[in-house]
């Protein structure tokens, strides 16, 4: 089991914990819900699976394999990265309900992003 195929894993990971984050917070949304600590466990949780992805594939790099389209599939890497501070970004100003559907949409964003970096690779 190589750094590549772990470097997969997580990505998968990543996009199913997203994905989770974002229709979690517009169920909550609806509900009439704030954020409430489990909740930002699922966004912390996904943001480290981001932050071990990006450690994995700067190792892969520095072996020395790359893609065809690399800089193209880093760009994702580091918009991944920036969960949690878009996050912070978009409810600089907002409480209650509205910061909940805040961070579900940033959530099912950063699944999208997830899931095109996965298409760059191959």
């Amino acid at each position: 089991m190589g750094l590549t195929f772990i470097h997969a894993r997580v990505a998968t990971a990543l996009v199913i914990f997203a994905a989770i984050a974002g229709v979690w917070g517009i169920v909550d949304y609806y509900r009439q819900r704030a954020v409430g600590p489990n909740y930002w466990g699922v966004i912390v949780v996904g943001n480290l699976a981001a932050l071990a992805q990006g450690g994995i594939g700067l190792i892969i790099m520095l072996q020395g394999q790359t893609l065809e389209r690399s800089w193209v599939h880093i760009l994702y890497g580091i918009v991944l990265v920036l969960w949690i501070p878009l996050i912070q970004f978009f409810n600089r100003n907002r409480e209650g309900r509205y910061e909940t559907l805040m961070c579900g949409l940033v959530s099912l964003f950063e699944a999208g992003i997830a899931l095109r970096a996965m298409t760059t690779a191959r």
